[in-house]
Formats: structure tokens, sequence, C-alpha cells
């Protein structure tokens, strides 16, 4: 699973040619949160890049590193589900990626909330989400994306949310302002070079790791939904399968301060 994720982390800095797409200004940004920051590798680069800061990771899971760490980096075990061990107008940029499978719709409001709440006035916040289908789908792995909704479905998790009413609406619902999203397309397969085969790699492991969840959610037969892999091999290269990644950023209000 961690070389899933630092997979994912090398595709999208590529992608977005850098890790973040917020206006931040370097010179002022002095704290910054990584929620569901996985094996910490974003955590790190930005902790390097913003070497006047401090940053913060936080996760469900500890697989965070244990050597090599930035001084002005550190680690916390969160469920982001409960509120957040941090104090109102705290962080100048916060930053959560890929949650898409973990969070219902219920739960997409909390968090942003939370967000919202400990970022500063005037800071700001970044969102990336995947898209659940992608795009260019052949049947065998639209049949697979099918079932991973319905699978997800069973534990309140709709994955089509980010899309409607999506996650510009939940930013704004929160009191977010400047809000803005960025959609980007990217080539899966060999056809789309390096980066697409890449992308193909991250999907299979994805499509591979989450099997169990299918099998017991969806009701899958195994035989069928192996087989579903094996002709989703071809089709991904046939059809130009292309994943869509949104990233969407916004500025907490200047006016949020609450006065003394």
């Amino acid at each position: 699973m961690i070389t899933r994720l630092q997979l994912q982390h090398f595709i999208l800095r590529y992608a977005i040619q850098g890790n973040y797409k917020s206006p931040l200004d370097k010179s002022k940004v002095r704290s910054i949160l990584d929620v569901g920051c996985g094996p910490g590798t974003w955590t790190m680069e930005i902790a390097n890049e913003f070497p006047d800061a401090t940053v913060t990771g936080i996760d469900l899971s500890a697989v965070f590193p244990s050597a090599i760490i930035p001084g002005n980096c550190r680690f916390l075990q969160h469920n982001i589900l409960e509120p957040f061990p941090f104090p109102d107008n705290h962080f100048d940029f916060v930053y959560q990626r890929l949650l898409i499978s973990g969070l219902t719709p219920e739960g997409w409001v909390k968090v942003v909330k939370e967000l919202e709440r400990i970022t500063k006035p005037g800071g700001w916040i970044e969102l990336v989400e995947v898209d659940s289908h992608g795009g260019n789908n052949g049947p065998y792995s639209l049949k697979i994306w099918d079932w991973i909704t319905t699978a997800l479905a069973t534990r309140g998790i709709i994955t089509g949310f980010i899309r409607d009413p999506g996650l510009e609406s939940v930013m704004v619902q929160a009191g977010v302002q400047n809000v803005s999203m960025v959609t980007l397309k990217l080539p899966t397969g060999k056809f789309g070079g390096k980066i697409g085969q890449l992308l193909k790699e991250n999907l299979f492991a994805f499509w591979n790791a989450i099997t169990p969840v299918i099998i017991h959610g969806a009701g899958a037969d195994k035989v069928e939904f192996e087989e579903a892999l094996r002709k989703a091999d071809r089709e991904v290269e046939e059809f130009k399968y292309y994943h869509i990644f949104y990233v969407i950023t916004g500025q907490k209000r200047e006016d949020s301060a609450v006065a003394l």
C-alpha cells in the first residue's frame, strides 16, 4: 500500500508541476497541515520546501517514516472523523488528498468544516481527489468501477459526491471564499508515456487491493472479478482510458477571526 501511495504522490506532483496549486506566499507561511498523509512523502517534501514552517502530517494509520525526518516535520495518528486536535485559526495552509473511498457525504461536510476552523483567516485549503470512474471506460473496466461503487455504498460512501454536488460546493458551504477547481485528465496506459504506464500500474494495484471489498460488498464472484481484471488490462489501452483528478483550492475569510 505504501508503495502505491508514494507512486500516486509522484504522479500528481508531475501532473500539477509541483506539490500544490494554492497561491501561497512562502515568506508568510509558518504552519502547514497534511491531512491523510499516509507514508508522509508529501509532508516531508513540503517541510523541505518550507524550511521556516512547521509541517504536521496526520493519518488514521501510523505508517509514518521513522528515520530521516526533517526537523520541522512531525506526524500524529488521528481519525479525521473526530474533532481535529488543533485550535481555531492555527494553520496557514491545510492540504488533503485522495480520501474519496473513506468519507461519506456527511463525513465530507464535517471534515471540510473542521479544515476551515483550523485554518488561519486568509490561509488556504486545498483538496485533491480522483474521479470515481475516470474516462473512456471499456465494458469490463466500467463493470469494475460499478462493483466498487456498489461495495462502497454499503458503507455509506457515495463516490459520485465529489462531482455532484462537488467539493467546491462543500467548501463554499463551509464558508470558504475564492474557491476554484482545476480538472486534470491524465492518459492511463502505455499510450500515455511513462506517466501513463505508472498510472496504469497504480490503477491495477488499487483494483487488486480492493478485491476483498468488492467480493464481500458487491457480491461479485472472485473468478468473474479476476476475469474482468484481465479484460480491463487490454481495454485500458484499447479505449485510451484516462484518470480525472480534481484540485480544489479556497481561502478562509479574513473576517473569520473572532474579536476578543
